[in-house]
Parts: C-alpha cells; sequence; structure tokens
C-alpha cells in the first residue's frame, strides 16, 4: 500500500525516541527543577560539596556534587516543599529550607558555605525568587491557596489561566461546545490552540479543541498546584501553539490529610436573568430568577502506604443540580398564524392601521402598517390558494410570542425558562511509589459519569438531547536519576472520550425558515475518542549547560457516529426563489396573475421581513435537499441510520534544547522541535477525496479568470476513495517541514532586575476537525447532499405547498450511482464543501521581552512586549466564487465594470448610462432595439438591486437578458453555486504590552494585577471545528472570505481584538485573632468569634468587543451564499457607539441611536466584503468575591465556611455574539439579545455556601 515507507520511518523515529532520546523535567511532565552555586564567604565557587535535597513529607531525598565551577542542579524534582543541605570538609554544613518548587519552573539557588567544621551548620529559610531570571517564558503558577480559596464559578481550575495578562476572556458555561473565537484566545493564539496535560499526560479534546478544558473532569480537591505558560516557551513545550498549561494531581504524605466538603447554590440567592426578567415584567408578571440549585458533595484523603516509600491519594465528587436555562424560540405571532401577514408601509399616513380579520379572530394592527387579511393573500398568491391553512394548524400549537423577535409583527420572539436534571461524578485517585533512591513511579487513574439533559423546544415537551458522558483515563509516569547529573522522565497515558447525545429527529422534515420547528430537529450522535500519549524526556547536566532532548508521541481514534446528515429535509425558503421573496410584494413587480393592486407599498426597511413571512405562510417548501450515503463498496444506508467513521490520527513531535548558563547573570536557551502530523484519515476506509487538487483548482480558476477563460472550463470535480485504508490519496497533503526554532536569553542585571526575551516558531495543531465536517458532509458519493436547484420549485409550483410537517415534496435531485468516481450534476447548484489539498499546517512566529524587577516587601512586577506574527492560518473560503472575468478586449474586469454601471444607472437611470465596453463585448446579445447592451444589463442589475449577484446569475445561467459571448457558466461554475474549503493562506498579527504586577503570599495576603494592551488583526479568527460557512457571528461576517479573490479585503480587527485589559485575583487573611496583629491573645472562644477570618476575589475588565452589520438580509453582492457586511457611507465616519437600554423594540442596542446609525450604512456592490469588526460594544466586567471563616477543632483538624458571590455588584454586560444587525429589518436592527455575564446561564448574580471539614 502507497505509504508503507513512510509508515517504517515513523516507526524507527519513534523506537529510537523511546529508546535514546529520553527527555527532562521539560515543559508539562508535571515535575520541577532546581540549580544554583556552592560558594564560599568570598563568592568563590566550592567545588566537591555534597548537595542533599529532601523532602520530609514523602521521603524524597536526591543527592549532587557542585562542579568545576561550583553548580549543581536538581531536575524532574516532584512539586513540593523542599531542604536543601551542603557540606564540604572544611566548611559548616548549610541547611536551607522551606524551598518550594513549582510545576515546571526552573527556580534558582545559590547556597554559600563558612569556613568551619563540618558538624557546625548554618540553617536558613529559603525565599522564593521574587522573579523569573532563568528563561523568557511569561506565565504564572497558580498555587492551591488561590485553587481552594478563590471564588471560581464553574469549579473548573483550568478556567484560572484566564487570570493572566493576554488571555481573552468570556463567561461560557459549556467550553467544550462554544465555536466563539474570542473565548481562549491567548497573547494572539487561536483559542483552539491551548494544550492541557494531567501530571504530564495529554488530556485535551483531539477533535474540538476546546479551549480551558481538560476532558478529564479536575477537582478542585485533586489539584496540587497548575503551571500556566502564555508565550515563549522552550523546544520541551508544544503540541500546539497556544498557551501551555500543566496540572499536578495531589499526592499523598506521610501524614494522612483528607477533607470532606459540601457546596450549596440555591435560587434565594440569585437575581434574574436580565431579557427574561425584560419578558416577564411585559407580560405583566413580576421578575423571578430562574431555578438555580446545585449541590455539591464529595470528600479527599490521601496518607502513607509504606511511610517513605509507598503513598496513596483518592477524591470523589458529586454533583446534583436542578436549575432552569433561559431559552428563546422564534414563533409566528397570533396575526401570522391566523392569515394574516403585517408589513410596515412605505407611506406611513396611507395605513391608518386597525382591526382585520384573520381566519378565525380578529387582529388590531398599529398605524403606520398594513395587515394583508386571507383574501388579500390569495389575490397575491400566483395561483390563488392563499396562505397555508395547514401551515396556520401546525403553527397553533406555538405559545404566544412575548418579545418582539425577528421583526416584532411576523417571526417574533418566545422566551422562557426550561427546567435542567444533571448529574456529575467524578472519581480521582494516585499512588505514588518511590522505587530506591534514584526511581519513583506514579499511577493516576480519572473516572466521571454524567447524565445532562437538554433544554426543551417548548414548554412541557421532552429536554431536546439527553447526554450520558463517561470519559475516563490514567497517566503514569516513573523517573530515573541515571547518575548525578542525568535524569529521564517517562509518561505514558490513556484518555477516553465516551460521549453519547440522544437527539429527538427520528424522520425527515420541513423547516419554515427564521421559525424554530415545534418539535427540534436534534440529531443523535457519540463518540469514543481514545489518546494514547507516550511522552520520553531526558535531562544531561554538564558544566553550565542542562542539554535535554526528548519527544512526546501521541495516538488518536475517535470512533464517531450520527445522524445529523441522514434525514432528507425541505425548507421555506425565500433566498431560494427569483427576487428571494419580494417578486410577489405591494410595490414591488407583483407580475400576473398575482394582483397586488390597492395594497399599500412595502417599506425598503421591511421588505426583508414581509419575503421571508410571505414564503412561510405560503407554505411553499421551495428547497428540497436529499441526503444519500453510502458506504465505500457501494452499499446504501438508510434514511435515519446513523453514519459510522473511525478517525484517526498519529502525532510525533521531537525536541533538543541545550541552556547555556554563560555567566552567574547571564543564560541562553536555545532549541528546536520537530513536529509531524500525518493527514487525519478514516481508519474502515469510509473516505473519499477530490480527484483535482483543490487548491491548485482554486488558482487555475482565478488565473483564467484573468485571462478571460470562462468558468465553464474548470475540470469536472469528482469523488474516489482516499486515504491509507484505501491506497487512496489524503485528504490534504502531508506536511514534513515543521522545524520549530527557540531561542531565549535571561540576563540578570542584579539580584533585583532581569531582562527577558525570545523568539520561538511554533505550530498549530490542524485536521481532527477539518476531517470531521467534511466527510460527515462533503463527501460526495458517500455522503452525498443534494438541493433542489434555484428557483425551480417557486411560488407559481402548487406541488410544493405544504402537506405536513414530515412531508418533503419530491423535488430533489435522484440518488447518483452507487460507484466511483462520483460526479455532482452539473447546473445543480449544489452549495456543499470540500477540503484544500494544498493545506499547510499553521504556524507563528513568537516573540517577547520582558523587564521585570523585585519590588521588595514581596512585590514584583514584569512588564513585556508580546508580539506573534500567524502565518498560512486556516481561513474559511468559497473556491467556486463567481469569477471576476477580465474581458481581454477591454481590459476590465467584472468588478471594476458592475460597479461602473451601478454607480451610473443609480446617477442618472438606464436610459443616461453609456456603452461599457466590458458589457457591449461580453453580452452583446443583451442589446435591443432601443437600449445598448449596457443598458439592458444595466436594468436588469437595477431590477435585482442590490442583490446584484442575482443578475448575473440570471444573465450567466439562464441568457437572462443575454448569455455572455463566452457562452453559460462563464462565471458560475457549473457544479456548484458556493464550495466551502479551509485553506492555509490567512495571516495575523498581535502585538502588546503585558503588565503584571504581583504579590507573594505573606503576612496573610497575595494579590495578582494583570494589564493587558493588545492590538490583535487577521483575516479571520474562527476555530477550526464548527460549521463550513463560518461559525460566529457578532453581528455580520467575520470567520469566512466574502471575496475569495480579494482575501485582504478582510485584514482586519481580530474577533478577539480587545484593547484594554484588567484582571485582579487576592487572598487575604483578615488580621483578627490568635498571632495576628489585633487579638494576638485572644482566648479560645473570643479567637472562635474573631479569628480565621478571610476574603477573596477575582475582578475582570475588559474594553469593547468587535462587531460587525451585514449587508443585508436579502442581498448578495460578490458571493451567491455570503450576503457579506455592509459598507460605510463615509469610511471617515462611523455612527455613535454607546450602550443604550430600551433602544429597540423594549430591549438595549450598541448603538447611541440605531435609527440614525442605519444612516451611516450602505449596501455593498460587486467585489466589496463589506467593513469588519470597526465597531465596539460592551465588554466584560465581573466582581467573584468570597468570605471566608475558619474553626480551629481538636487533633489540628479545621471546619472551614466560605460564602461565595459571583456577579457581585449584579452589573450588566450585552454580548455582541447576540446582535441583530441586519439594515433592511428595521424593527429588529441594532438588537442585543444576550448578556456576557450569568450563572450556569440562568441568573446574573448567584451565591454558593461552602462547608469544608479539614483533617
Amino acid at each position: 500500500m502507497r505509504g508503507s515507507l513512510s509508515r517504517l520511518v515513523l516507526s524507527l523515529l519513534t523506537a529510537v525516541a523511546l529508546l535514546v532520546s529520553p527527555s527532562v523535567a521539560a515543559a508539562q511532565t508535571g515535575t520541577s527543577s532546581l540549580s544554583g552555586t556552592v560558594v564560599d564567604d568570598q563568592k568563590s565557587a566550592v567545588p566537591g560539596a555534597t548537595v542533599t535535597l529532601t523532602s520530609a513529607a514523602t521521603g524524597f531525598t536526591r543527592e549532587a556534587v557542585s562542579g568545576a565551577n561550583g553548580s549543581y542542579q536538581f531536575v524532574a524534582v516532584p512539586p513540593g516543599t523542599y531542604s536543601l543541605k551542603a557540606e564540604l570538609s572544611g566548611f559548616k554544613t548549610s541547611i536551607v529550607d522551606k524551598i518550594v518548587l513549582n510545576t515546571d519552573t526552573a527556580q534558582r539557588l545559590d547556597v554559600t558555605l563558612e569556613v568551619g567544621g563540618v558538624s557546625e551548620s548554618v540553617q536558613v529559610l529559603a525565599e522564593a525568587p521574587a522573579i523569573n531570571t532563568t528563561d523568557a517564558s511569561l506565565g504564572n503558577v497558580i498555587k492551591e491557596a488561590q485553587i481552594m480559596g478563590l471564588p471560581l464559578e464553574a469549579r473548573n481550575p483550568v478556567g484560572l489561566l484566564s487570570l493572566q495578562a493576554g488571555v481573552v476572556y468570556i463567561p461560557r458555561n459549556n467550553p467544550e461546545t462554544t465555536v466563539d473565537p474570542r473565548y481562549g484566545s491567548v497573547s494572539g493564539a487561536r483559542a483552539d490552540q491551548s494544550n492541557v496535560t494531567l501530571d504530564g499526560v495529554d488530556v485535551n479534546d483531539g477533535q474540538n479543541q476546546s479551549a480551558f478544558t481538560s476532558v478529564l473532569r479536575v477537582t478542585l480537591d485533586s489539584v496540587q498546584e497548575f503551571r500556566v505558560t502564555t508565550s515563549s516557551y522552550g523546544a520541551d513545550g508544544g503540541r500546539s501553539s497556544g498557551p501551555q498549561v500543566s496540572l499536578v494531581t495531589k499526592s499523598g504524605t506521610n501524614n494522612v490529610r483528607g477533607a470532606g466538603y459540601f457546596v450549596n447554590r440555591d435560587t434565594r440567592f440569585s437575581s434574574n436573568e436580565y431579557f427574561n426578567k425584560l419578558s416577564q415584567l411585559k407580560a405583566g408578571r413580576e421578575s423571578e430568577a430562574p431555578l438555580l440549585n446545585k449541590n455539591i458533595y464529595g470528600g479527599s484523603v490521601g496518607g502513607p502506604i509504606l511511610k517513605d516509600r509507598l503513598f496513596y491519594f483518592g477524591n470523589f465528587e458529586a454533583l446534583r443540580e436542578k436549575r432552569e436555562s433561559v431559552v428563546e424560540r422564534a414563533v409566528p405571532s397570533a396575526a401570522m398564524r391566523d392569515g394574516v401577514l403585517t408589513y410596515r408601509c412605505a407611506v406611513a399616513s396611507a395605513c391608518p392601521g386597525g382591526p382585520v380579520q384573520g381566519f378565525s379572530a380578529t387582529h388590531n394592527i398599529p398605524a403606520g402598517y398594513y395587515g394583508m387579511n386571507p383574501a388579500e393573500f390569495r389575490r397575491v398568491d400566483p395561483i390563488g390558494v392563499g396562505a397555508s391553512t395547514l401551515a396556520s394548524e401546525y403553527w397553533k400549537q406555538y405559545p404566544l410570542p412575548n418579545f418582539d423577535g425577528r421583526d416584532a409583527y411576523n417571526i417574533m420572539g418566545y422566551r422562557f425558562t426550561s427546567p435542567i436534571d444533571n448529574e456529575f461524578n467524578t472519581i480521582i485517585a494516585r499512588g505514588d511509589y518511590r522505587i530506591s533512591g534514584s526511581q519513583s513511579f506514579f499511577t493516576r487513574f480519572n473516572k466521571q459519569d454524567d447524565a445532562i439533559v437538554g433544554v426543551q423546544q417548548f414548554p412541557g415537551l421532552a429536554p431536546n438531547t439527553t447526554r450520558e458522558v463517561k470519559n475516563w483515563g490514567f497517566g503514569s509516569g516513573h523517573d530515573w536519576v541515571l547518575g548525578g547529573n542525568m535524569v529521564n522522565t517517562l509518561r505514558v497515558g490513556y484518555t477516553k472520550i465516551d460521549d453519547v447525545t440522544l437527539g429527538l429527529q427520528r424522520e425527515s422534515a420541513t423547516v419554515f425558515r427564521f421559525m424554530d420547528n415545534y418539535e427540534a430537529l436534534t440529531s443523535t450522535n457519540g463518540r469514543e475518542l481514545g489518546t494514547w500519549n507516550v511522552t520520553n524526556d531526558f535531562s544531561w547536566v554538564k558544566g553550565n549547560h542542562t542539554l535535554k532532548v526528548g519527544t512526546n508521541l501521541r495516538f488518536l481514534r475517535n470512533d464517531t457516529f450520527t445522524n445529523a446528515s441522514s434525514f432528507f429535509g425541505g425548507t421555506a425558503n425565500g433566498s431560494w426563489v427569483t427576487g428571494v421573496g419580494r417578486r410577489y410584494m405591494p410595490g414591488g413587480a407583483c407580475p400576473a396573475p398575482a394582483d397586488c393592486s390597492g395594497l399599500p407599498a412595502v417599506a425598503s426597511t421591511a421588505q426583508a421581513t414581509y419575503a421571508d413571512s410571505f414564503i412561510n405562510m405560503l407554505g411553499a417548501i421551495t428547497q428540497t435537499t436529499a441526503r444519500y450515503n453510502y458506504t465505500i463498496d457501494g452499499q446504501v444506508i438508510k434514511e435515519g441510520v446513523p453514519l459510522p467513521r473511525l478517525y484517526v490520527a498519529n502525532e510525533y513531535e521531537f525536541y533538543v534544547q541545550d541552556q547555556w548558563r554563560v555567566s552567574d547573570n547571564f543564560t541562553l536557551t536555545g532549541g528546536l522541535r520537530y513536529s509531524l502530523f500525518p493527514p487525519v484519515y478514516e481508519g474502515r476506509g469510509q473516505q473519499v477525496v477530490p480527484n483535482v487538487n483543490m487548491g491548485d483548482w482554486i488558482a487555475r480558476r482565478q488565473t483564467n479568470m484573468q485571462a478571460g477563460v470562462p468558468s465553464s472550463q474548470d475540470a469536472l470535480i469528482s469523488f474516489i476513495p482516499g486515504g491509507p485504508v484505501n491506497d487512496g490519496p489524503d485528504w490534504y497533503q502531508y506536511d514534513k517541514n515543521n522545524w520549530a526554532p527557540r531561542a531565549s536569553f535571561a540576563w540578570t542585571l542584579n539580584p533585583k532586575t532581569s531582562i527577558r526575551g525570545g523568539y520561538f516558531l511554533v505550530y498549530d495543531r490542524i485536521g481532527s476537525g477539518l476531517a470531521t465536517q467534511f466527510n460527515n458532509t462533503g463527501s460526495f458519493g458517500l455522503a452525498t447532499v443534494l438541493s433542489s436547484p434555484v428557483n425551480t420549485n417557486n411560488e407559481t409550483n402548487p406541488a410544493i405547498r405544504f402537506r405536513g410537517i414530515n412531508v418533503i415534496p419530491a423535488t430533489y435531485p435522484a440518488a447518483p450511482p452507487a460507484s466511483f468516481p462520483a460526479t455532482p450534476p452539473t447546473r445543480s447548484g449544489t452549495i456543499t464543501q470540500a477540503i484544500d489539498q494544498n493545506l499547510r499546517t499553521p504556524y507563528s512566529h513568537a516573540y517577547n521581552l520582558t523587564f521585570s524587577r523585585d519590588l521588595g516587601r514581596n512585590y514584583s512586577v514584569d512588564v513585556a512586549y508580546v508580539g506573534r506574527q500567524g502565518r498560512n492560518l486556516l481561513i474559511r473560503r468559497d473556491a467556486a466564487m463567481p469569477s471576476n472575468l477580465v474581458d481581454p478586449k477591454s481590459g476590465m474586469d467584472y468588478f471594476t465594470a458592475a460597479n461602473l454601471l451601478i454607480t451610473r444607472a443609480n446617477a442618472g437611470g438606464v436610459g443616461s448610462v453609456a456603452p461599457i465596453p466590458y458589457w457591449e463585448n461580453l453580452f452583446p446579445g443583451a442589446a435591443t432595439a432601443t437600449q445598448s447592451a449596457t443598458q439592458a444589463m444595466a436594468a436588469a442589475f437595477l431590477a435585482n438591486g442590490p442583490d446584484w449577484i442575482t443578475a448575473l446569475w440570471e444573465a450567466d445561467q439562464f441568457c437572462s437578458p443575454a448569455c455572455p459571448s463566452t457562452g453559460r457558466f462563464s462565471y458560475f461554475n457549473q457544479q456548484y453555486d458556493s464550495l466551502a474549503v479551509q485553506s492555509s493562506l490567512a495571516r495575523s498579527g498581535y502585538n502588546s504590552m503585558q503588565v503584571a504586577l504581583r504579590r507573594r503570599f505573606s503576612d496573610g495576603y497575595q494579590f495578582d494585577f494583570n494589564y493587558t494592551y493588545a492590538v490583535a488583526k487577521d483575516h479571520g479568527s474562527s476555530v477550526e471545528r464548527g460549521s463550513s460557512f463560518g461559525n460566529f457571528s457578532a453581528g455580520g461576517y467575520s470567520g469566512f472570505l466574502v471575496n475569495s479573490w480579494d482575501p485582504d479585503q478582510q485584514y482586519s480587527y481580530a474577533d478577539f481584538d480587545v484593547r484594554h485589559q484588567i484582571n485582579v485575583n487576592g487572598l487575604y487573611e483578615l488580621p483578627f485573632g490568635q498571632g495576628k496583629k489585633w487579638g494576638t491573645n485572644a482566648n479560645g472562644f473570643v479567637n472562635a468569634l474573631i479569628g480565621d477570618w478571610s476574603i477573596s476575589g477575582i475582578y475582570r475588565w475588559t474594553s469593547g468587543f468587535p462587531f460587525n452589520v451585514y449587508n443585508c438580509r436579502s442581498c448578495w453582492a460578490t458571493n451567491w451564499n455570503i450576503q457579506g457586511n455592509a459598507v460605510l457611507v463615509n469610511p471617515d465616519r462611523l455612527p455613535p457607539m454607546e450602550t443604550t437600554p430600551n433602544a429597540v423594540g423594549g430591549q438595549p442596542s450598541p448603538w447611541a441611536n440605531a435609527t440614525e446609525a442605519l444612516t451611516y450604512f450602505q449596501r455593498a456592490t460587486p467585489g466589496q466584503s463589506g467593513v469588519r469588526n470597526l465597531f465596539r460594544g460592551d465588554g466584560y466586567f465581573g466582581i467573584d468575591a468570597s468570605l471566608g471563616k475558619a474553626f480551629r477543632m481538636p487533633f489540628g483538624h479545621r471546619l472551614l465556611f466560605r460564602w461565595d458571590v459571583f456577579n457581585l455588584t449584579n452589573s450588566v454586560r450585552f454580548d455582541t455574539a447576540s446582535l441583530d444587525m441586519f439594515p433592511d429589518i428595521a424593527a429588529s436592527f441594532g438588537r442585543y439579545n444576550g448578556t456576557l455575564a450569568g450563572c450556569d446561564g440562568a441568573a446574573n448574580r448567584c451565591m454558593q455556601l461552602n462547608l469544608r471539614y479539614e483533617f
């Protein structure tokens, strides 16, 4: 089979890496290191001194001998508290106690020997270094005191990553499924590029790559500490290009220690969610917070089995929650479901309003609006049937709306609270064994058992989904000291995602666009994703050099199934007919036999909502979609049967690094990391690929259009079996050139000041998300999706009228042959996705320069410049976008000619437009006795404007008013109207100042203050997973290239571009009671009252997040499938922006005046993408606080009580991702629909009580 040689080479490399190149106490092994110099009181080096590192808690002991320059080093040391002893004949023994070594952190400690007898000793307490003097890395160690003491709303310790400089934070209740690119972006890296390890073993989601997430639940009680490196890690850090998070599970010690705890969150202490409150008040009800009852109980214990040798630790935690989640659904208004279509009138005075009779009731229409009654509706319907009575009967199941929704009169909103009843169980166990003084071993096991229900579609219905999660995993490690200067660290682990979701869809169904179906069409899906991870690190200390070599191997097997692409479907879709549903509209063309006479014209800002409501009320199922599924050998998979897939990914990484201590105050670190990520493939052979390289195909289309060659000459795309199982081509090319150099320096100017800097090249991890998307929906011949061609089933076809929610009109294309090569039909207008085989692994140049200063009194400050330049980043684009065809005779391209045509026609009318050579040359057949070809084309464009692409489509495919001289399909591809691919052609730039002011814990308090000033730009910020046509919207398009031929139009501020960010966290033990400043001699009773109180808190604030404005709902200027964004009338003037309550339909808006803001925008014209991320909405603000009290119990036990308040100030900040921003839907333009703050998605402010007993 093809590729067998490369797999043999990989196997040999793996063997060599494991046997010869173990690695070091490096980043993400979960260990630490300590080094320094032994000197005498004259500061001269003392060689030959015996240096012993000891932990009283575990009996850990290791020895080293100082070298010729007095240096010593201990690597691969478990995090903890140690004492160090240095001794040599002729000198007093020096003992340093309470040395705290942190996870994945190198620490330096110099030891001074005084002249004297070895039996004499000098004992001092270690003082942890306040600043980093060893490398260029940025980040922080989160200690157990912070993990246990800070108020964490989600009780997810990994979420503490956000308490760093450079980290973009927004609250998210389910980070596993979010496609929000803002959530988890760190120092310019994309949000799906973080790397989380637990005890040195990979615990990432290999498919979704969710930010801030360990797929094995980590409880607060199980984590000893963790290290976050946000930037400038060495060659020993990698897997992906974002932050590196290393968690360490607690170990047992020589003393039995444990705790039992209970946490309660109760509705009585919650405030109402903002929009839920609005709906309640509008309905005349009192404000009532959604149910929010959560109980967490658990316990942990650790201790010795054999003193100094064998230890255990265990933790069990259970969460039971009964809560309500706020849900919004789109429903028909009372008038719409009764056969009355309401619209805003172009001339308000022509519409006095008043009662209108529907099918069964009278409806009052406000002034300025018109209610088209059922009889009038029949006149406008070109086949005279009128509003669908079957649709009306179906809609009567829906509850009546309680807020304005999409257009305030037809498609409205219904907001309610849905009950949630979930259970989460977690078991964590760890054992540690000291085999000898030079070898140690540990193993850790995690298991979770969760039962999760989704929200209801509507009150009284079953949950839309039920989900079971049974993730589990283990990690084991072996540390071996091979002599005094060599250490080997081996980690082996397996992490299993076992996640099954049962949906409700059991048969094919139709959809009324922009409305929610009464019964949810949720899919059934599941996955068992197992990841084997083997890391082996070796460290060799030689003089002033510390050499590290190592490998990180990962083997993923993702066994999935889903029926999301197993059902046929039908949609009442106005976008699937000529005129986008506006053809039969009062004030519009309204051609016979339709009769719009006597009906007032529809206002321009209401035409989109009229059109969509008109198509829905007709019950015209204008778009039908067939999904034909086969196995690779041609067997038919029946409708509704889930599609099984097994995705295989093998990943190999190797590195070498040298840290050279040039002098006592200057250290250089250099390294090289190599990453080899073979393309993901389907392990059972259920894989097809295009027979042409899609990247080359797109490039050829662009070359052809510039030479005047029509799109009809595009090579036909077929699909053939692919992947190594079929001995076929891969989904994308094998990228074997991923070499990543790293270099940094650390210069200690004096004991209190250091300057550090570095450069590192990092590679993104990609592939699994791409493969999953494409294989389930874009694999023609295997998972074939075919829709009825546009405008073949329009308003004049009685056969497509609604017959029932599960009745699909038989207007979809027939099943293709079950054989390969499989070729999508021509002239079918297919909209789907593919894979660009020219993908290259995205990479980034990252660099920083940091000034660190020990300010004394346990304060320190870091001021850093942090930069990043991304290259070959993934971006979604349309491979089949209509070409910008050049006329060889005039040299003019389509975009230029179309803009010239539109500008002149709008200025003086069609008759005033002088001939334009482009139109005369390419559309000579459009000329008539009274019009030039240019004027005929101008008339066609104005008739469709601002939906300019439709004018081109009608001419190119239907010769209306004429075919191009180069023939049909000169602009559009014959097989695809739109073909989404992810290509590695985007770039990014990030520049920031990051300031961290810290105070180490002493005198009862500690705090961290982080400030970031940053500018982030890119072509698009979207994560790899998610929808093929863009998976995130903040008012408009951002993650998809509207104009594939000019990507730089969209190079602008990133979705995660936040100019200013501040986060602060702190712990403070109040100075009252025994041993404190006040009441130091208090007796036991008084101390129980006044002593052992503490407070803690987290403060977060950001400036505003970016948002966009859609071009409009019903107009496509440049791309067939993507409307693009609006264009500013004056690029130098932005609408006034200020969060304004009650601005749009009683809801807030980011515009100071939404009506005025409309005047700042105009519709895009051909070739334009619109402006991206120029506008700013709300940022995030939140304060979480805790008040705690400890009671001292006998035998050194403690009883602790803590009261946590999340969103202390009950503040509200609105989410730009919830914005409605269609300029042609004035009723909702500029409206916020969601908030950033919240507790469990249910409350604005909530509280919880914690009770804990420690022994």
